[in-house]
């Protein structure tokens, strides 16, 4: 059986790994760090336990992607489906994100009441375009197309298809103005959910928003511990069936030789490999590559050369049972004091010791900040910027729990600077590319990089963002290596 080498720890790299191991290859996977689970990973200090990134657990519903995968492996992950999948704090409202869909609707007339019309119109819109791209999702295609594999996973369901090619070109905001809802507080809404699962507003592709708009629908779910539950049992499941898996193996160069791929990490340890997975951002893989590869990831990736990524900020603390008034898991705050208008607040659920000792809670905070906006090479003014941000965070926590700031008990912000430094981001970047009309689907970054047997997996190619979308881009790299899932 084949070698392949797997670089990155997150949840694309331990699925990857995963898979690859139950088909029977050779599967070694190293990881930078000291935690599996990359952006959702985790960290402990003391007796609490903190989730660094993603919190909010998609894809475990029947068909789920994550469900396809654990159910391939014989794996099963304790998940707690949620009624309420987050609380939206906007303009002065709270907006309860219902997982049933009729009833999240109805709520949203309730609080827009003026454009309560055009509001039902908007969404049977969006339900229409979700119901014909549903069949590909199932069907999980890898765009852009490269093989007739692909290519026939698409004209398998060309009849249902066809009446989504009209929306290749439009976006949210289209769709938006269609129904006079531009401008609007509602808009506001749509715009900040986007952001958090597509790394971009209302100029999303109609496609994939319709998407992210309706998945919550299909089951939300809170993870006790964290999902990186999720990355460690993968991990255990690779190891189980023969993979190497390796902690704290950085790996600093990939060069190509006759007898396929040799990897070094920074201590000079060398790997021999026939296939190499890069499950991390396009970025770094530019940086790991030498210069006889480089041309060929340009050629590649060169729409994806001039996007920008968002970094963010992020914080952690711990709290005592008592200033809980509210135990929704799962929130997200507007306010203009923040660099792109909201943040979303993770909160451990009351008796999930794995989080946080009893009576006591820990949260995770993020916000979307502009990448360039932190300061690189002056570390007292990325300091005085993390001081400031975490001050404003601060003033937000008091207002979602009072008494916060006189009852914390552990605080730990953190700037870009940490997600360079803990997870191997580029510059901080995190989340993937916008998926904007021209940069997504049949235009998106492939998981293949144009060099025979190197491959990139995460965020930063197809599908994009989150952890579904990670795993997604797991399952189309280990189909092309011969995995029937």
């Amino acid at each position: 059986m084949k070698q392949i080498a797997i670089i990155g720890g997150g949840i694309a790299g331990v699925t990857a790994a995963a898979l690859l191991a139950r088909e029977g290859y050779n599967v070694t996977l190293c990881e930078g760090s000291r935690e599996w689970g990359g952006s959702a990973g985790k960290f402990t200090r003391q007796s609490f336990t903190y989730p660094v990134g993603a919190t909010l657990g998609m894809g475990f519903e029947p068909g789920g992607i994550h469900e396809r995968v654990l159910r391939h492996l014989q794996l099963k992950i304790p998940v707690e489906i949620l009624d309420v999948v987050m609380t939206i704090k906007l303009d002065g409202r709270d907006i309860m994100y219902y997982r049933d869909r009729t009833r999240f609707i109805q709520h949203l007339k309730d609080q827009f009441t003026e454009q309560a019309t055009a509001i039902e119109a908007f969404f049977e819109e969006i339900d229409r375009i979700q119901h014909h791209v549903h069949p590909l999702m199932q069907a999980l295609p890898a765009l852009p197309l490269r093989t007739m594999t692909d290519a026939q996973m698409i004209l398998k369901e060309v009849r249902s298809s066809l009446p989504l090619v009209p929306y290749l070109t439009q976006t949210i905001g289209h769709l938006l103005r269609k129904h006079r809802l531009d401008g609007t507080t509602f808009a506001q809404l749509i715009d900040g959910i986007l952001l958090d699962s597509m790394q971009t507003g209302t100029e999303a592709s109609a496609l994939l928003g319709a998407v992210a708009l309706s998945i919550y629908h299909d089951g939300a779910y809170y993870v006790p511990g964290g999902l990186y539950k999720v990355a460690e049992q993968l991990k255990a499941s690779a190891e189980r069936d023969g993979a190497t898996v390796l902690l704290g193996r950085k790996i600093v160069s990939i060069r190509q030789t006759g007898d396929g791929f040799l990897l070094e990490d920074r201590r000079g340890r060398l790997i021999l490999a026939d296939e190499v997975i890069g499950a991390l951002p396009i970025e770094a893989m530019h940086q790991l590559v030498g210069s006889s590869l480089q041309p060929a990831l340009r050629r590649t990736y060169k729409r994806q050369a001039v996007l920008s990524q968002w970094a963010t900020f992020t914080y952690y603390a711990a709290i005592p049972e008592t200033i809980v008034e509210d135990g929704t898991a799962f929130r997200q705050v507007h306010d203009p004091i923040l660099p792109s208008g909201h943040a979303f607040i993770s909160l451990s659920q009351a008796g999930d010791l794995d989080r946080a000792p009893d009576g006591y809670r820990t949260l995770t905070m993020s916000c979307h900040v502009p990448i360039d906006r932190f300061a690189r090479d002056d570390q007292g003014q990325y300091d005085d910027q993390v001081e400031t941000m975490q001050g404003k965070f601060e003033v937000i926590l008091e207002q979602e729990f009072p008494g916060f700031q006189e009852h914390a008990i552990a605080r730990y912000p953190g700037g870009p600077g940490a997600w360079v430094r803990y997870t191997s981001r580029p510059n901080g970047g995190v989340g993937g590319y916008p998926q904007l009309p021209s940069t997504s689907l049949f235009r998106a970054a492939s998981f293949r990089t144009g060099i025979p047997g190197l491959y990139i997996i995460g965020d930063t190619v197809f599908p994009g963002a989150g952890t579904i979308g990670a795993t997604t881009s797991a399952i189309h790299v280990a189909r092309a290596l011969g995995v029937k899932i």
